[in-house]
């Protein structure tokens, strides 16, 4: 019974597409910026140089109440970047569910749809989190009220449809939006989306016994245990080289936990982010010391439990520990060869550990998707493991769930069976009036990966371990 990360979990979206060729920007008022320096809830905004051909490029900062249901106490500023189009055009807006790394990035569905895009930066994380950090604020309703915000703002001068979307963690805090405000937006697409009904949550366990080729899921498993059994003392000895080299810090999670951690995520991560394409780059068990380690670096970074990587990611560990939950990774045939407890991560926390809710919040946005839920499109991966946590239509309406045969955590649309794109594709023009376009042959595409170590932190492994010992 043990977890992998994303983000969160839960890693985090991968679906960032081509930049647009470059047509004029018909829609673009030359008084743009002070309007929307102008806009309600609106700190500053600034225009910014970018290489995304067809698009004007902002950034602004809207003040936004610390806790929402006491608009009056403290503010923080939040991160929003803009790629503008025509402000008839439909707005995507965005969110990944961490910081905001997109900046003047399209993501699949701006391209597919030409609009408007805007990229929220999540409470909490980066430049967004209020000084000082009142961790108890940090909840799925305070941020659907911050997008809330940020959104009504916008439609003062962006008329066109919205969607709301996001990728992983992103994907899933864009659900939670329309739990809280049903009615704002047009539609959302979330992608790669899971649920966790638990702190572990088991459901994901059964599945990671589908994943893949069954000889495949095994080598993977064979080289984990190898590492495990008989390179720990080998890999240790690369990683603190490699943070020699790197000038990385070991002081809330050391390395040799950190080590051990990495190598339980391994299964976890190979079919979160690569798949059947690299089973036939799994080493073989003769493989050298060298070998496997550039295997684990590559697959699941020891890096990963850095300081500074921690840092980047304690938000979101709060909040799988408070409200999200978060999946049992399965990984038991390693427990022999574990040797480190729970004490040696829970530095990985901001802050105490919070009371878990029990599942309530999950409990509440999963009643809400199946008993009222409207205009959803989710997309999974057949074969990415969060996929054992994917929401459940029910009685939703006007929706649909599609899954990309074989697809890992960068499933997107345009990846699904001919069929099911064409179905996802009706949708997104029944609720926009825009006609989705596919990228042209010679356009070229790029993947603006989420970052690598969304995987559940390695605090919540040991915490599964402590409950399977005492129960």
């Amino acid at each position: 019974m043990r977890s992998h990360l994303v983000i969160a979990v839960v890693a985090a979206g991968l679906w960032a597409s081509a930049c647009t060729d470059g047509e004029p920007l018909s829609g673009t008022p030359p008084d743009l910026l002070q309007r929307l320096r102008s806009l309600p809830g609106v700190h500053d905004a600034e225009e910014k140089d970018t290489q995304t051909a067809g698009y004007h490029y902002f950034v602004l900062h809207f003040e936004q109440p610390v806790d929402h249901d006491n608009p009056g106490g403290p503010t923080f500023l939040q991160e929003v970047s803009l790629l503008h189009k025509d402000l008839s055009y439909p707005m995507v807006a965005w969110t990944s569910g961490y910081w905001d790394y997109y900046l003047d990035h399209t993501v699949e569905l701006t391209q597919l749809l030409g609009g408007n895009q805007i990229s929220i930066e999540h409470r909490f994380f980066a430049e967004s989190r209020p000084e000082p950090a009142d961790w108890s604020k940090l909840t799925i309703a305070q941020m659907a009220a911050d997008q809330h915000a940020i959104i009504t703002s916008l439609k003062h001068l962006y008329g066109g449809a919205y969607i709301t979307s996001g990728g992983s963690k992103g994907g899933m805090t864009a659900v939670y939006y329309r739990r809280f405000y049903p009615d704002d937006v047009d539609g959302t697409v979330p992608y790669v989306a899971p649920i966790s009904f638990g702190a572990p949550d088991t459901r994901y366990v059964p599945f990671l016994d589908t994943l893949g080729p069954a000889d495949c899921r095994q080598t993977v498993r064979n080289v984990a245990v190898e590492m495990l059994q008989n390179r720990r003392a080998a890999l240790l000895t690369r990683a603190q080289t490699q943070a020699t080299s790197q000038g990385l810090s070991y002081a809330r999670i050391q390395i040799g936990p950190a080590v051990e951690s990495s190598v339980a995520s391994l299964e976890w991560a190979f079919w979160q982010y690569y798949g059947i394409d690299w089973c036939d780059r799994v080493p073989a068990l003769t493989a050298t010391d060298d070998q496997m380690y550039s295997f684990l670096d590559r697959i699941s970074p020891v890096t990963d439990n850095a300081d500074d990587s921690v840092a980047d990611f304690e938000a979101y560990y709060y909040q799988a520990y408070y409200q999200l939950g978060y999946p049992d990774g399965g990984a038991a045939y390693l427990d022999p060869y574990l040797m480190y407890t729970d004490a040696d991560y829970l530095m990985s926390l901001p802050t105490d550990q919070p009371a878990y809710d029990g599942g309530a919040a999950m409990a509440d946005v999963d009643t809400f998707v199946r008993e009222q839920g409207d205009r959803l499109l989710f997309v999974y991966g057949q074969w990415d493991p969060w996929t054992g946590g994917q929401f459940e239509l029910g009685n939703a309406t006007d929706s649909l769930r599609l899954v990309q045969p074989e697809g890992t955590h960068g499933s997107k649309i345009t990846e699904l069976a001919a069929a099911d794109r064409d179905a996802a594709f009706a949708k997104l023009e029944a609720w926009t009036g825009v006609k989705p376009v596919l990228p042209s042959s010679g356009r070229r595409s790029f993947r603006l990966d989420e970052p690598r170590h969304l995987r559940v932190p390695p605090a919540m492994r040991r915490a599964l371990r402590a409950r399977r010992v005492s129960h």
